[in-house]
């Protein structure tokens, strides 16, 4: 998608894709879009992101848990806008609502959507024991944070490219970044028992240790 973007300059995809979505503008669609399009914006996120924080670390008393929604999501911020400063995409020229700062590749509002609806899912997949209600509740998770990337497409914030770069990038960095907690985390438990306190291999986790 980079290559394609940025190498072989060829925007004939994301201007296919303008045009394809192009008859399908009109009010209620934009209405609509602009109000899924807050639910990847940061004045969701960020409050989304600390709630989610403060309620395991003192509801759920749950510093393991409280430690990997910071590290991901703060994580995923700085990869976002390193990416964006390094290439520098220009947006659209002209958006359907009043033009927005700063650069487009890849799309920061499906990035960060990725990250937070993926957390989002995996807590549903982890303490929803009902089938039925647990994969229902994951695919409403999935279905809002595919219209939030179709929404900065429709609202030509973003190009198609920026967009599916997001959700690819958003993809690969929740995986490294659980893979590389839950690494840590095995590590520390090979570490020499110093503490004698500590829960022998084999009994289950405290209820405040669960996800």
């Amino acid at each position: 998608m980079a290559d394609m973007v940025f190498a072989d300059k060829n925007f004939s995809f994301d201007e296919k894709v303008f045009n394809d979505i192009k008859p399908w503008v009109n009010e209620t669609t934009t209405n609509f879009m602009l109000f899924i399009n807050f639910f990847g914006s940061q004045k969701f996120l960020v409050p989304a992101n600390l709630f989610l924080i403060f309620y395991f670390l003192l509801v759920r008393n749950n510093k393991k848990s409280a430690f990997q929604i910071t590290a991901i999501s703060l994580t995923s911020m700085i990869v976002m806008f390193s990416i964006k400063f390094f290439l520098q995409r220009q947006r659209p020229l002209v958006p359907l609502i009043s033009k927005v700062h700063g650069y487009s590749f890849p799309s920061g509002h499906t990035f960060c959507s990725v990250t937070f609806f993926g957390i989002i899912a995996y807590i549903l997949y982890k303490n929803i024991a009902e089938p039925w209600l647990k994969w229902g509740a994951i695919f409403l998770v999935l279905c809002i944070t595919l219209l939030i990337g179709y929404s900065r497409i429709y609202l030509r914030l973003h190009y198609a490219s920026d967009v599916i770069a997001g959700f690819c990038l958003g993809i690969i960095w929740l995986l490294l970044a659980k893979q590389f907690l839950l690494k840590t985390e095995k590590t520390k438990l090979q570490e020499p028992l110093t503490d004698p306190g500590f829960t022998k291999p084999g009994v289950t986790e405290p209820e405040s240790d669960r996800v």
